[in-house]
């Protein structure tokens, strides 16, 4: 079961990808935004985000946004 809800707030994002370095980081040992399990798709000043099936929720990236784009709560659940 997934430890937190992650709320996103596409309008914060910038574009930095520190989401997805630090996800790759996580699961992998290495700084490769494409093997990470959320892709944010930079579009002009626009972003999206989005989350691969392969995610678990544990919240390392909303840990590691400084624009308030990924933000966690645990879920309701879990206690």
């Amino acid at each position: 079961m997934s430890k937190y809800d992650i709320q996103v707030a596409e309008e914060n994002c910038t574009g930095c990808l520190r989401c997805q370095l630090a996800c790759s980081d996580l699961y992998t040992k290495a700084f490769n935004p494409s093997e990470a399990m959320i892709r944010v798709v930079v579009s002009g000043a626009d972003c999206s985000i989005h989350f691969t099936e392969e995610c678990n929720e544990c919240g390392v990236c909303a840990d590691n946004c400084f624009f308030a784009a990924l933000e966690k709560s645990k879920k309701e659940n879990d206690q």
